[in-house]
């Protein structure tokens, strides 16, 4: 981590306490309270610190906002002033050799540049001194949130080109045999302004349209932003009554689609000139929706539901025809435990809540359909149609869970490890399409297990019944693909440039492999922490062991960063932040050992089977813990070294 400035920082009274350190209170008898917004202190840091990090390579660069440090432009609010923070940004970009920045918290979103507007007294024609002052109570309004970290790539994940993107999106739509729909809504606030919050997304066919508007302002912010994470988010919360079908896909699985031709401009004005025109014939129109399917983009709007009062569903004006890719109907009954409830085809209990038996679906399939996305080019559908007939020979029973209940294993055309395996994917990464795993049968996908709840029941049909469990339409929407994160070393070597620490565990069930339903595989968890916590027991900084593959860490670490980050910034308001860099000496080296330390983290979990692992990785010393109870852990091991570290842990075993 690099020095502080040299020259103090300028610290100003605390507008929220007027330097008391104490908040208002509403009266004379309430008890003093610390003040929110300087912690007590009665003053407040004049200090900024951008952080950009490309976590494809590990270069960061920092910059200090303080005040003199950009020049101020006129705002369109004369005869305001602000510090434009737009150059420093770019610089930082640049000097990390980014495509572009986001915030962790917000990945797919482009970051929100700080707009510090400063008092009406600023003028450039000021004494440097006077203005520097004015500065730095505008700075010092943003000391809030006083280090800011933000992420960036060498390249894009998407086109930038709202065109290309739009065009991304549609064929991958095609392949996974889902709706793309661009839709424009207006502000439920005020209806009559014209503004429209829009949104971009997929969809199963026949699904209603959501409750809430859309996340983006503008159709540009939309159609440059949204990215296959975003377009999926929550994508079997909106299903949950939609249609189930199977899928019978166009084109054949391995061949790519062309992308569909796509015009934003006359997109938009198409969209925006729907929600007109039924304002004009209909009275107020709620929006308007652009659909692709079938090749082609098909218009309608929307319109309030039957009943449907104020913030109630709107239901579509006209519906497109059917896509031809799809199938036969997948055979159900309603879920005997929920179905009862009135309008059960209309509710919207949220999922998290909502029925045991079916996952809030109100439906026990009889079949399933399972799409496996392999990048963006390549999707695998399997039907999974129940027996007709007389059932064939029940597969082999492998064992019993505690309750005695009997555990079969199906055929391989049941078990999605041999066609990961077969696509040249991981089984670990296996997740769904949405990012939402709480309702994936992950054991039974992969391994094919059946549990047979009552004697003499057929394990493909309780199979069916149990893998669709909370997939709205039969649809298994799945990926196998890893998250894109760094390797272990480079994020190591962020945290050393950073002023972290990483805490890394580990856990070796291998010998699990071939147990239904045990733990199987080595499990991961990855968390950055300030050094200075880790004394002891590591506390809240313990990540445990609990995704299947070490991306899946990484990247739940690289989300939650600022946890860390917030922790070191100092507390004296008059104390500098830090602003950390690698960038000078044009190759990223910090101090510290970085090599991979995979293999000897693996190693060392080789040697504690079934125990979980944890690893303090900084750069004075590497401490390895092990669990002493069920939320303690204790150091075994401290050296200079990682691989001296691991020689004293497996000398003891």
């Amino acid at each position: 981590m690099t020095e502080p400035p040299p020259h103090p920082v300028t610290v100003v009274t605390c507008p929220g306490c007027h330097g008391s350190g104490h908040a208002t209170n509403d009266t004379a008898d309430s008890p003093a309270q610390t003040c929110g917004r300087c912690g007590g202190a009665g003053k407040r840091r004049a200090q900024l610190v951008l952080t950009a990090v490309n976590i494809d390579t590990g270069a960061i660069a920092s910059v200090n906002v303080l005040p003199g440090i950009t020049a101020a432009a006129p705002t369109d609010d004369d005869p305001y002033w602000f510090l434009n923070l737009l150059p420093v940004i770019c610089d930082l970009t640049r000097q990390v050799d980014a495509a572009d920045l986001h915030d962790p918290r917000t990945p797919g979103r482009p970051i929100l540049t700080p707009t510090m507007r400063l008092a009406r007294q600023w003028q450039p024609d000021l004494p440097v001194d006077q203005r520097y002052a004015l500065e730095a109570e505008a700075i010092a309004a943003e000391a809030h949130d006083p280090w800011r970290i933000w992420y960036g790539r060498s390249t894009p994940d998407l086109p930038t080109d709202p065109a290309q993107r739009l065009a991304t999106l549609g064929e991958l739509a095609e392949l996974l045999c889902l709706d793309l729909v661009v839709e424009a809504r207006r502000s439920p606030h005020t209806p009559d302004s014209g503004h429209c919050h829009w949104d971009i997304r997929f969809e199963l066919p026949g699904s209603p349209a959501p409750t809430d508007v859309g996340r983006y302002d503008s159709f540009t912010d939309a159609a440059t932003c949204v990215d296959v994470a975003r377009a999926c988010y929550a994508l079997v919360d909106r299903s949950r009554h939609a249609p189930a079908h199977y899928v019978t896909p166009r084109p054949a699985s391995r061949i790519s689609l062309r992308p569909p031709p796509v015009d934003p401009d006359q997109l938009e004005r198409r969209i925006v000139a729907d929600c007109l025109a039924a304002l004009l014939t209909d009275g107020p129109a709620p929006g308007a929706q652009a659909i692709w399917r079938n090749g082609r983009w098909w218009h309608t709007t929307l319109r309030a539901g039957p009943g449907a009062g104020a913030g109630g569903r709107l239901v579509r004006t006209w519906q497109p025809p059917p896509p031809t890719w799809q199938g036969p109907p997948i055979p159900y009954r309603r879920c005997p435990d929920c179905a009862h409830w009135p309008s059960w085809e209309h509710c919207d209990c949220a999922r998290i809540n909502g029925c045991a038996t079916c996952g809030g679906t109100h439906r026990i399939y009889h079949g399933a359909t399972v799409t496996i996305a392999v990048g963006r080019r390549q999707v695998r559908h399997l039907n999974w149609p129940p027996h007709s007939g007389t059932p064939p020979t029940p597969p082999p029973r492998i064992g019993y869970h505690p309750g005695g209940k009997p555990i079969h294993q199906l055929p391989p055309e049941y078990q999605l490890t041999h066609q990961l395996t077969a696509l040249g994917l991981d089984p670990t990464e296996l997740t769904t399409l949405d990012g939402l795993t709480m309702h994936l049968r992950d054991h039974e996908l992969l391994h094919g297990y059946a549990t047979v709840p009552r004697t003499g029941g057929d394990p493909v049909t309780a199979y069916l019944e149990n893998v669709t469990n909370g997939h709205p339409g039969g649809r298994i929407l799945l990926h196998a693909t890893p998250p894109k994160v760094p390797s272990l070393s480079t994020v190591v070597k962020m945290a050393y440039a950073l002023g972290l620490a990483l805490v890394v565990s580990v856990a070796d069930h291998r010998r699990n492999d071939g147990i239904p339903y045990q733990i199987q595989g080595l499990r991961w968890g990855v968390r950055f922490a300030p050094p200075q916590a880790l004394t002891g027991s590591l506390g809240r900084w313990y990540p445990g062991a609990y995704e299947p593959s070490l991306p899946k860490a990484i990247a739940q670490a690289l989300e939650y960063v600022r946890n860390a980050s917030n922790t070191i910034v100092p507390t004296d308001p008059t104390t500098p932040i830090p602003a950390p860099t690698n960038v000078d000496d044009g190759t990223g080296h910090t101090d510290g050992d970085t090599a991979d330390p995979v293999p000897t983290l693996t190693a060392i979990a080789t040697h504690h089977p079934g125990t979980v692992v944890t690893i303090v990785l900084s750069p004075q010393r590497y401490d390895v813990h092990l669990p002493d109870g069920p939320h303690h852990t204790t150091v075994v091991a401290t050296a200079a070294t990682l691989t001296e570290a691991a020689a004293a842990v497996m000398a003891d075993v």
